[in-house]
């Protein structure tokens, strides 16, 4: 079997650490001219994905003993070491071959790729016995997941739950959908496609399929739409009922809520989005059209800017963000090559500023709903009770972090502040 889908795969590597580009651009760039037929294209993106997922401790070992490759040669050598520990997908002989003649290529030494090929035999340790079993840097490099955020886990949590969300971000994502009830009922979703089943919540679904969701019929008819089921949980725990006048959505960050609400106001209650993007509310449009979803107004503002478009308090305002959506992390292999600690400071400053912008609309006993998909106090419980303390006008009255590794399968800070009258 030829080992050029290594190669290709270094290449892709390469585009996403120096070009910062996104894993699928990355993939399409590279591989795009290529007569590569459907199996060996999906053998590429295997031995990517792999490499993404490993990263760190794949960079580790090679790093052990052979700290002078260049990045290219390293990358290689990773995405090599990658097949034959984790995923095989390539012959073992001809792969140890070809890590063989790459490294002495380079002129290093016979013992030493001898001893390297060693500490990848089934049942050897991958990280240094010098990094003892349990620590942030072990659990770290085990699961792929910066120290400093590994560290910052376990100060705003504690070890166990930190290790449990570890554990949970190294497994899939559960594809949940939420029902569009307006159209169709769940029998007639499960009668309809054998791959889905029904969620943990009512009204929602999981696709457990193969085949990409958006290809599904029921999927393309709108019989369902993607959405987090912790972000249906927590819209189902919010009585809409006292909700008589009107809906804001201020969102910095791409969700589903405005596929949702009207769902559950029965499309009785005018809601009003908020987009940063002209793009954004292009296609939010063509989606409500599409959906003959009624009473949804879509229009594109900065915060400052909001005022412009809202004459007059809500009763209802959501708040979303741009966040470091942590909930990703689960599906984009790529996560961390692209997220940097100092990412930190503007988001956080990006949500402060939503949420002081965003609580001018809300009525006097009307609601003020914060959400970020993500697990990080800062971003969640501190950001929001130091907003209450400068506006003791607004309280508490749910706050909740989902965690991916609970019913909901997701990472989700949620807090609901009443308006005091």
């Amino acid at each position: 079997m030829s080992l050029l889908p290594i190669v290709y795969s270094r290449d892709i590597l390469l585009e996403i650490i120096e070009q910062h580009t996104s894993f699928t651009d990355a993939v399409k760039k590279v591989t795009q001219g290529t007569t590569l037929d459907h199996g060996i294209h999906g053998l590429i993106r295997s031995l990517t994905s792999c490499e993404l997922h490993h990263h760190l401790i794949l960079d580790h070992v090679v790093n052990d003993f052979f700290p002078t490759l260049s990045l290219s040669l390293k990358l290689l050598v990773q995405v090599a070491v990658g097949n034959l520990v984790f995923i095989k997908r390539l012959p073992e002989p001809e792969v140890i071959e070809f890590l063989t003649s790459t490294l002495q290529s380079v002129q290093m030494d016979t013992t030493l790729i001898n001893a390297f090929l060693d500490r990848l035999k089934p049942g050897q340790r991958l990280i240094k016995d010098t990094i003892k079993d349990q620590t942030p840097l072990f659990l770290s490099l085990k699961y792929n997941t910066p120290l400093w955020l590994v560290e910052m886990w376990i100060k705003h949590f504690n070890f166990s739950t930190t290790v449990k969300i570890l554990q949970s971000n190294s497994k899939a994502v559960l594809q949940a959908c939420r029902i569009n009830t307006n159209k169709v009922t769940m029998d007639e979703i499960l009668k309809k496609d054998s791959e889905f089943i029904a969620g943990p919540i009512p009204d929602t679904v999981i696709y457990r399929g193969k085949e990409p969701l958006k290809n599904r019929p029921v999927f393309i008819d709108q019989w369902v739409f993607q959405q987090r089921l912790a972000v249906t949980d927590i819209i189902n725990q919010i009585s809409f009922d006292n909700v008589l006048g009107e809906v804001l959505i201020v969102e910095g960050r791409t969700n589903a809520l405005y596929l949702e609400l009207p769902l559950v106001t029965k499309d009785s209650v005018p809601i009003n989005i908020a987009t940063n993007s002209i793009e954004r509310k292009v296609m939010m449009q063509k989606t409500i059209q599409h959906s003959k979803t009624k009473n949804i107004f879509v229009f594109e503002s900065t915060l400052s800017g909001l005022i412009a478009h809202v004459s007059h308090p809500q009763d209802f305002v959501l708040v979303i963000p741009n966040c470091s959506k942590f909930d990703l992390i689960r599906s984009l292999p790529d996560f961390f090559i692209h997220f940097k600690q100092s990412d930190l400071d503007g988001f956080i400053k990006e949500q402060k500023e939503s949420m002081e912008e965003s609580s001018k609309y809300v009525i006097e006993g009307g609601l003020l709903v914060y959400g970020v998909n993500t697990i990080n106090d800062k971003e969640g419980h501190a950001l929001v009770h130091e907003f209450i303390q400068r506006h003791p006008e607004f309280t508490i009255i749910l706050e909740k972090q989902y965690l991916p590794f609970d019913e909901f399968n997701t990472a989700l800070y949620v807090a609901a502040l009443r308006k005091k009258n």
